[in-house]
C-alpha cells in the first residue's frame, strides 16, 4: 500500500494562523477595557509593574524550562538594551496609557495611542539620518494629525476637564515614547529564543514601573483587601490573555505569516477597542469621535500599505495596552 503525503498539514497550519490572528485581534483590542476595570481599585503603576514583571518572569522561566537549547540568560549589553527598550515601551508608553485611562475613555485612549504607526514614521524621519517619508505617507500623517486634533479638541457641548485634556496629551507622549523604543529595538541584537528579549524587556519595565508607583504614591493608597473581583479579572486578563498568550502568539505569527498580515493587528485592535468601549463599557459614541476614529484608522491603513513601513511597525510590539 502506498503512502500519500499528508495534505492536511498546510490547511491545519492555515487554520492555526487564522485562529491566532482572531485571538490577537480580540484579546489585544479588549486590553483597554480590561485596564479600565483593573483601575477601579488598583493604582495605575502597580497594575503595570505587577503585570509586566510577572509576565516577563513567567516567559523567562518558560524558555529556561522548555526551550533549553534557545535559552540565554543574557549579556550585560542585552540587559542594558532591555532596560532602554522597556523604559520607552513599557514605562513611557504603556505606563502613560495606564495613567491616562483614569481620565480618558477606553475608546479615545485606544484611538489616540493607536496612532503609533504614524508616530513611528514621524520619529524615524526626525531622528539624525532619518528616512524621509514618501508623499503618500506624508498625506497619511497629515490626515492622522487632523484626526488627532478632532479627538483631542474638547467638544462644545461637554467640555473636557483639565485632567482629561492632560490625559489626552499624555497619550500622545505615550505614542511617541513607544515609537522611539520601537525604532531603537530594531537595532538590538539578541541571541536565543525570540521570547527572551520580550521577557527581559517586561522584567526591566515592570521593575521600573514599580519605582514610578513609589514616586506617584500608589502604595499609600493601595490595599490587597480592597481589590474588587472585577479589578482582579481585569488584571489577570492583562497578565494572561493580554501578555503571556498574546505576545507568544504574536511572536509565532511573525515567523509563519507575512508582514502585511501582521500589520493589520495595529488597526483592527482600534476597531475592537472602540466597539467594546461602546457596547460593554457603555461609553458615548459621538459624531466627533466617529469622525476622528475614521480619519485615524484610515491614515494607519494607508501607512501600513507601504512595505517598508510594515517592516518597521511589525518588528516591534504593536500598541497593546
Amino acid at each position: 500500500m502506498t503512502t500519500r503525503p499528508n495534505s492536511k498539514l498546510p490547511s491545519r497550519l492555515a487554520t492555526w494562523i487564522t485562529l491566532a490572528f482572531i485571538y490577537i485581534y480580540l484579546a489585544w483590542g479588549a486590553t483597554y477595557l480590561a485596564m479600565y476595570y483593573a483601575l477601579a481599585s488598583i493604582p495605575p503603576f502597580i497594575i503595570g509593574g505587577g503585570r509586566f514583571l510577572l509576565a516577563g518572569a513567567i516567559l523567562f522561566a518558560f524558555v529556561a524550562a522548555f526551550q533549553r537549547r534557545e535559552f540565554q540568560f543574557g549579556t550585560v549589553r542585552e540587559w542594558r538594551d532591555s532596560i532602554v527598550v522597556g523604559a520607552m515601551l513599557l514605562v513611557g508608553g504603556n505606563g502613560s496609557v495606564i495613567w491616562s485611562q483614569q481620565y480618558v475613555t477606553t475608546s479615545e485612549t485606544a484611538l489616540i495611542f493607536g496612532c503609533m504607526p504614524l508616530t513611528i514614521i514621524l520619529c524615524d524621519w526626525l531622528r539624525p539620518g532619518g528616512v524621509r517619508p514618501s508623499l503618500r505617507t506624508a498625506i497619511a500623517l497629515a490626515f492622522g494629525f487632523v484626526g488627532l486634533c478632532i479627538l483631542i479638541k474638547p467638544s462644545g457641548a461637554v467640555p473636557d476637564t483639565t485632567m482629561e485634556t492632560w490625559g489626552k496629551f499624555v497619550l500622545l507622549f505615550a505614542a511617541c515614547s513607544w515609537s522611539v523604543g520601537a525604532i531603537y529595538s530594531r537595532h538590538v541584537h539578541a541571541q536565543g529564543s525570540p521570547l527572551l528579549p520580550m521577557a527581559r524587556q517586561m522584567i526591566a519595565g515592570g521593575v521600573m514601573l514599580f519605582g514610578v508607583a513609589l514616586v506617584n504614591g500608589d502604595y499609600a493608597r493601595f490595599s490587597f483587601g480592597q481589590i474588587t473581583a472585577l479589578s482582579w479579572f481585569g488584571f489577570l486578563y492583562l497578565l494572561v490573555p493580554g501578555s503571556l498568550i498574546g505576545f507568544t502568539a504574536y511572536v509565532w505569527l511573525l515567523r509563519v505569516s507575512t508582514p502585511e498580515r501582521v500589520s493589520t493587528i495595529s488597526y483592527v485592535n482600534l476597531v475592537v477597542a472602540v466597539l467594546l468601549g461602546w457596547t460593554i463599557g457603555h461609553e458615548p459614541m459621538t459624531t466627533r469621535m466617529v469622525l476622528g476614529a475614521g480619519i485615524i484608522i484610515g491614515s494607519v491603513v494607508l501607512v501600513l500599505k507601504k512595505r517598508e513601513v510594515q517592516r518597521e511597525v511589525v518588528t516591534a510590539e504593536p500598541p497593546e495596552a
